[in-house]
């Protein structure tokens, strides 16, 4: 990419970014990457022992080098590239440092690629390393490390309680019908609560979990009962199909007990999903003082050594709960661990110092190269412009996750505070809206660039869907090349645009949505005009004029096949420009087109239809596309995502009639919007039956956001009174909605809320 930039610079930045580095030579070996005639003589040698010297700093995992075969006709001397790709070749053989393999062509380089991906991909999934993993303290080893599981002379090998049930059961006749599902079902509770070292690993099934929920949740069960419950939640809770709240607040060791012994001490699946309970009740990291102190805890998460999924759910952990004074303990057991892992670990880190200082936070991520972070946190280190100093916004320019160098960019644009060498190299940055704000930075600053120069920082080359099927090649986005154009027409005066529409070609549309989205209120009158015969009689004018010299019949084919097309993005610009003048008269237009054209879900329109539009205008809002991000203004930098957008727009139009809205067929994601757009004095005034109906919709996760939304609006009481409905009513009943209905019932009020809160967020 065109810059002012030592080229080699750039793709050594995207180098640094790498894992893995794989070289392929055949008969070339390159040109000098700079002028320094003692530095390397090509390209290839530059990364080649640049990415050398980060394996062995432990920045970058391994290497391969592949060799097409090259033959030389014999008494022919081979040229320098050849004789430099041999030279190199058997300095790899000499050295024996690196893996390489020769190849002959596409199919053997393909085997012998796939090898060594495979190599990879099982790397990376941490499969090969299970056998080195150190042993993991079993679920019944863990269980004997509580106070109650410490034999003494008078403990039994059942409790009380289940010893008075299993006496019972045996007493009854032995008729088949005697004997009901819930109490089979505890029957196999017992069974998985009664457990000593050397036993399998079991839980009660879901179903099973929710008949004893349904018919012993208010009855007294014994500790090993309800220790067994807790297990079988705590394993299901990533998908919330088995009670768990009511267990916990039977626990005699305190609700939070169980589940910190199990993210200390529990198998893999208990682990893992203890520690994102924890993170959901915002608890401390545990430990057991001595037994299991914090360092312990923290190596039994982090180490290379801990499997992987429980890893990630402690850096998720740490992200939202750990404490700076944690951090100096979190460095020291990681800082022997793979690259991969400690760079997560400092993207956790990055997030615990932002909660107290934003501008350190964005230091460290820098300093610390850090790769990757969570987008909600990168989004919550930037939603505060005007609390982060210009120096730090100009060091995160160079932060490798996209996102904080394209937040940074923004705002030193608007700052006015990027200087014209910087916008240089940003020009060829890897974001192509990092490229779009250094062009307008550089025409700010009275840089004329080529045009050529402009298509091919802006244009987005992607693989086509047919690609992956092996039928088709490449394809272009031009959004951002014509965005920048929109910019440049945008600079001009009304006459000026008005000369530019008028010499503009047939299929030339940057000109006219220029003049109508910065003059729609002057001109209104020809953009209804033209909406009103959808741009026919422009586009036979334009027509007639460019091809006045083509047969007419050559016309209808080369042009008519495509006049469609062009005439809705046209009508989509002027419609667009009409919902800015914001007039009620305009309504039957807008709906007609909108009825007509595929029309993206821009805020213009949807902030029209909200205003002036009516029930009737309910299933436009749905159907209006996905196209949100389509701007005419480059400082128009708003990120909404269209479901949300609609939701607003359905609401404002449907809240009068609210079970209709309800019951509408909408998009999942626009329902789960609406959901938590809802007031909560709106869901006070519901009637149970709509509550109802509503956590029995099919979709999902709707069902959830629906429930959690209630937690944080209903009284305890009422929510217990909608949990007996719902589980001994009419209809289907699913278990993730009982899981949560549970905790809104079970634990006090200002927890539950809190709990529910930071379960919405995830959804």
């Amino acid at each position: 990419m065109p810059g002012f930039v030592r080229p080699q610079s750039k793709i050594n930045e995207d180098l640094d970014r790498c894992d893995y580095f794989v070289g392929v030579l055949w008969n070339r070996w390159g040109s000098r990457p700079s002028t320094d005639p003692n530095g390397y003589t090509s390209g290839f040698e530059e990364e080649f022992y640049r990415a050398e010297a980060r394996i062995a700093d432990g920045l970058m995992k391994d290497m391969a080098i592949y060799f097409k075969d090259i033959e030389v006709p014999p008494g022919l001397e081979p040229g320098d590239d050849i004789r430099k790709v041999f030279g190199f070749r058997q300095k790899c053989i000499d050295e024996k440092k690196v893996f390489f393999k020769p190849f002959a062509d596409v199919h053997t380089f393909r085997d012998a690629v796939r090898e060594k991906l495979e190599e990879i991909g099982w790397r990376e999934t941490e499969v090969l390393s299970t056998d080195n993993q150190l042993d993991q303290p079993k679920r019944t080893a863990a269980v004997s490390k509580t106070a109650e599981d410490v034999p003494t002379g008078n403990e039994r090998l059942l409790d009380e309680a289940a010893r008075v049930f299993l006496q019972d059961l045996i007493e009854r006749t032995p008729d088949w019908d005697r004997t009901a599902a819930h109490e089979v079902a505890r029957l196999r509770l017992i069974g998985t609560a009664v457990t000593r070292s050397g036993n399998d690993e079991t839980y009660l099934g879901n179903h099973d979990a929710n008949l004893i929920f349904r018919k012993y949740r208010d009855e007294e069960l014994s500790e090993q009962e309800v220790r067994a419950l807790i297990d079988c939640g705590v394993v299901g809770f990533q998908h919330q199909n088995a009670p768990l709240w009511r267990w916990l607040m039977k626990d005699d060791a305190g609700i939070w007990f169980r589940i910190r012994i199990l993210a200390m001490f529990g198998a893999e699946a208990e682990k893992k999903q203890a520690i994102d309970l924890l993170s959901l009740g915002s608890q401390t990291i545990p430990s057991l003082d001595e037994v299991f102190d914090l360092k312990r805890v923290l190596t039994s998460w982090l180490s290379d050594q801990a499997p992987a999924q429980v890893f990630d759910a402690a850096v998720s952990y740490l992200s939202h709960n750990g404490d700076e004074g944690a951090i100096p303990l979190i460095e020291e057991v990681t800082a022997e661990s793979s690259p991969a892992r400690r760079d997560k670990v400092e993207g956790a880190i990055v997030a615990i110092v932002s909660r107290t200082r934003v501008d350190g936070a964005l230091k460290r991520l820098v300093e610390k190269e850090v790769n990757s972070i969570d987008s909600r946190i990168a989004e919550f280190l930037f939603e505060s412009p005007q609390s982060l100093s210009t120096n730090t916004m100009i060091s995160c320019l160079s932060a490798k996750p996209e996102i904080v160098r394209l937040r940074a960019t923004e705002i030193l644009f608007g700052r006015k505070a990027i200087a014209i060498d910087v916008a240089h190299t940003l020009l060829t940055d890897s974001n192509h809206e990092i490229r779009l704000i250094a062009a307008e930075t550089l025409e700010r600053h009275g840089e004329q660039l080529d045009d050529e120069v402009i298509k091919k920082a802006l244009r987005v080359v992607r693989p086509s869907s047919r690609l992956l099927t092996g039928l088709g090649g490449l394809q272009t986005d031009d959004t951002l090349y014509d965005r920048y154009r929109l910019n440049r027409l945008s600079e001009l005066g009304l006459n000026e645009l008005v000369a530019k529409v008028q010499s503009a070609g047939v299929f030339d549309q940057r000109e006219l949505t220029a003049l109508y989205a910065k003059y729609p209120s002057k001109m209104k009158d020809e953009i209804r005009e033209n909406l009103r015969d959808r741009f026919k009689r422009h586009f036979d004018e334009k027509v007639a004029k460019e091809f006045a010299s083509i047969p007419a019949a050559d016309i209808e084919q080369s042009v008519r096949s495509v006049e469609s097309f062009h005439r809705g993005k046209l009508c989509e610009a002027a419609l667009e420009a009409l919902c800015a003048v914001g007039r009620k008269e305009d309504v039957p237009l807008v709906r007609r087109i909108i009825d007509e054209f595929e029309v993206g879900a821009h805020q213009k329109v949807l902030s029209f239809l909200s205003r002036f539009g009516d029930w009737s205008d309910l299933e436009r809002v749905s159907k209006l596309g996905d196209s949100s991000k389509r701007k005419t203004s480059l400082l128009d930098f708003a990120r909404t995502e269209a479901p949300s957008q609609k939701a607003s727009a359905i609401f404002a139009l449907g809240k009068g009639r609210v079970a209709d809205m309800l019951a509408l067929d909408l998009q999942g994601a626009i329902r789960i919007s609406l959901a938590k757009l809802l007031p909560k004095n709106l869901i006070t005034e519901l009637k149970d039956e709509l509550l109802l109906r509503e956590m029995q919709d099919k979709h999902d996760e709707y069902r959830v956001v629906f429930t959690l939304r209630c937690i944080q609006t209903l009284s305890k009481t009422r929510l217990a009174q909608l949990l007996e409905r719902y589980m001994n009513g009419d209809g289907q009943h699913f278990y993730n909605v009982i899981h949560w209905l549970d905790l809104g019932v079970s634990l006090p009020s200002s927890s539950a809320k809190s709990i529910a809160e930071r379960a919405l967020s995830r959804h």
